[in-house]
């Protein structure tokens, strides 16, 4: 198995570990990958155990929350949702890194944007 997207994975929490940090925020792993849990004490071959995390201000909803597809899904992918703005995207691995639909490139740059039209819209929501 390819772990190509959960090296990607990897790289864009600590993007958003770093964009919550910046701003004042609170990033949150959220959930682990299942079968991780289930076998705890067998070797884990891949980069993380996290499936899920969210960015929030203290003590309030996510208004950015990211999650990857388990290690038995057949196409796998990485789901960014902006759920007060009602904003999806899915990112696939592409060379090493993620790609948005249209062959844009997830980069830092790109979800810091995303996560600052999530960030004000949900701002403005709320």
């Amino acid at each position: 198995m390819s772990h190509a997207i959960y090296d990607a994975w990897v790289e864009l929490m600590g993007w958003m570990e770093e964009y919550a940090a910046r701003n004042g925020l609170v990033f949150d792993r959220e959930a682990d990958f299942p079968a991780f849990i289930y076998r705890m004490h067998q070797p884990w071959e891949l980069p993380t155990r996290t499936m899920s995390v969210s960015v929030s201000r203290e003590n309030d909803e996510p208004f950015f929350t990211a999650a990857v597809s388990q290690p038995d899904d057949e196409l796998k992918h990485v789901s960014l949702r902006a759920p007060g703005a009602h904003l999806h995207w899915h990112a696939h691995e592409h060379g090493g890194g993620l790609e948005l639909p249209g062959g844009v490139e997830l980069n830092k740059e790109k979800l810091f944007t995303l996560m600052d039209k999530a960030r004000h819209d949900w701002l403005t929501y709320v």
